[in-house]
């Protein structure tokens, strides 16, 4: 892949003027061009290859594209043009969004706020952007889930980017990504963008794509052979992971829809998501089919409260409830409250150090573990973004990523320490770890130790797209997708000091990881129902422990070095005998 060059680039915008593209900019680099960031509300695409944009005369389809203005797609605005006033790109407005194959996790902040409804609401507005491209005579084509990114206005709201790629007037479709493909259907019609917008729809639901799970015959990755037989999930024998939601989150007529178009091969537009009308014939799925019991396994209840069931558990023993309430599982007692699910919460000399967010304002709390009294905690820094590892708090601020350090004077202080230079657009944050694109190179940010931070160039990760990610001791895992629209799961084992990397690579169904790190170093993985596996990352030493108990819905995190999950709002320890 072609990067796009190094340095500040001016250039000149249509009825805008000029603009200058600087690297700190740079949102990613991808496919045919690099996209920048340009002051509060304007995003810059630049072709890698303008010849090849002459060739296709971009700069005529740019402005047959700008034409269409809708809320919901992310048109054209105008042509960017060099010094000699010849067509390079063109500008767009900036969203800041969440990419679809993040809502497709169940645990994503986002979409438990959105709940069924919230889904259908957005699959409706989706349905709503196809519509307006149809009767402007265009077709969306690739309209495949990286197109896609979601905000929260009035209520869940979609956009879609990418619009450069749609086919109108003399242009016609030049790509699709094959996992969005309609094999039984030659070239490209409204319907095969119909076609697009269910699978998209579907993983919102399920989170899971209509061609994958176990079926005997085949083999995972023959996504194009199970499209085109269509041996779908609604195939009798085909076996699906328990944390595949159930498609009874799905309205009765879509849901018949969705059986009748990736099964029985019918290709008709799709009801609205909204009508929750009934049909006569309702659709189950089946569980994969997961071992005996070995005893190997003990359990205990840690927390169970059906009135405020446990969302997610922090390493220093906090549990945060759906209600906000910041239980210690130690003490059972409340210590605190939570304003967001993107709290993070670490303890510290004594303390537990709650970071939040109220609104866009990030908001700081000290509470004695002791006495739980309670100090607010000023910190003057911008912030965008919140990370911890371990008992390590950080922030991504102007300065990059800025460790967060509690001094304690008298009273308890919050102060910036130390920071590494990170790019701030084209950085994605994940569980104790960032992935960076520096303009088409890729780079892994990881903290380590007590006062490290890595970054670490991983060329394994050009030209994917990066949808989770956890990190632990010395190792990271990555789940991203790949042009074709697979799911690839990356396992990265670093030395010491993080400066060479061992890496295992391969294709997962879905986005899902379900994975806890000790800071000994030992991780536990649920890929598939029936198993756990319990390694060690930097000596290779695996132990499979067999057991139908173990599904994967049990959402495994840890609480210091004990393995816990969260199953149906309840919290559990698992250890083994």
């Amino acid at each position: 892949m072609t990067t796009f060059a190094r340095g500040n680039r001016q250039v000149i915008l249509e009825g805008r003027g000029i603009v200058t593209l600087r690297q700190s900019d740079h949102i990613a680099t991808g496919g045919e061009g690099s996209v920048f960031h340009i002051g509060a509300d304007t995003v810059v695409k630049i072709y890698t290859d303008p010849q090849k944009m002459a060739h296709d005369d971009m700069a005529r389809k740019i402005q047959a594209l700008v034409v269409l203005q809708h809320p919901y797609i992310v048109a054209p605005q105008g042509l960017a043009l060099n010094a000699r006033n010849d067509p390079i790109g063109y500008y767009m407005p900036y969203v800041d969004g969440e990419a679809f194959p993040r809502i497709f996790i169940t645990g994503n902040p986002m979409r438990k706020r959105f709940g069924d409804k919230g889904i259908s609401l957005l699959a409706s507005r989706m349905q709503e952007v196809v519509r307006f491209a149809h009767d402007h005579k265009a077709l969306i084509v690739d309209g495949n889930e990286l197109s896609w990114l979601a905000v929260t206005r009035q209520g869940p709201e979609p956009r879609i980017i990418d619009v450069d790629s749609w086919s109108i007037g003399r242009w016609p479709p030049t790509v699709i990504m094959p996992s969005i493909q309609d094999w039984h259907t030659k070239g490209f019609t409204q319907l095969t963008d119909w076609f697009a917008w269910g699978i998209v729809t579907f993983q919102l639901y399920t989170g899971i794509h209509p061609y994958k799970g176990t079926l005997a015959g085949y083999q995972r990755g023959e996504l194009e052979r199970r499209m085109r037989d269509n041996t779908s999930v609604f195939s009798t024998d085909v076996r699906l992971n328990a944390n595949v939601r159930d498609f009874s989150c799905i309205p009765p007529k879509l849901l018949e829809w969705y059986r009748n178009t990736f099964q029985n091969g019918m290709r008709e537009i799709p009801p609205s998501p909204l009508d929750v009308g009934v049909v006569v014939s309702m659709v189950t799925r089946a569980h994969a089919i997961v071992a005996a019991t070995t005893g190997r396994l003990m359990q205990e209840k840690l927390y169970a409260n059906a009135a405020d069931p446990a969302l997610r558990v922090f390493p220093c023993g906090i549990v945060m409830l759906q209600s906000g309430n910041l239980h210690d599982l130690a003490s059972k007692q409340l210590v605190g409250r939570a304003k967001s699910h993107e709290c993070e919460v670490i303890q510290k000399e004594g303390y537990w150090i709650i970071a939040d967010w109220d609104s866009s304002q990030l908001e700081f709390v000290a509470i004695d573990v002791a006495t739980l009294e309670t100090h607010q905690l000023s910190l003057q820094v911008r912030c965008y973004h919140l990370l911890q590892q371990g008992n390590r708090l950080f922030a991504h601020t102007d300065q990059g990523l800025s460790e967060l350090r509690l001094l304690v004077v008298g009273k308890p202080l919050l102060v910036s320490d130390r920071s590494w230079g990170v790019m701030r657009y084209s950085t994605q944050w994940f569980e104790s770890v960032g992935i960076m694109d520096a303009l088409g190179a890729t780079f892994v940010i990881a903290p380590f130790g007590e006062q490290a931070v890595a970054q670490v160039r991983v060329k394994e990760l050009d030209g994917l797209r990066p949808v989770t990610a956890k990190a632990g001791n010395r190792f990271v895992v990555i789940v991203a997708i790949d042009q074709k629209g697979e799911y690839r799961k990356l396992e990265l084992t670093f030395d010491r000091e993080y400066k060479t990397y061992a890496v295992w690579e391969g294709a997962v169904d879905t986005a899902e990881l379900n994975m806890a790190v000790l800071p000994r170093g030992v991780a536990a993985i649920i890929t598939q129902d029936g198993e756990l596996n319990v390694f060690v990352p930097v000596t290779g030493a695996l132990t499979k422990v067999q057991d139908r108990g173990i599904t994967t819905d049990m959402m495994l995190g840890n609480w210091q070095e004990t393995v816990v999950y969260i199953r149906d709002g309840e919290v559990w320890r698992m250890q083994m005998r």
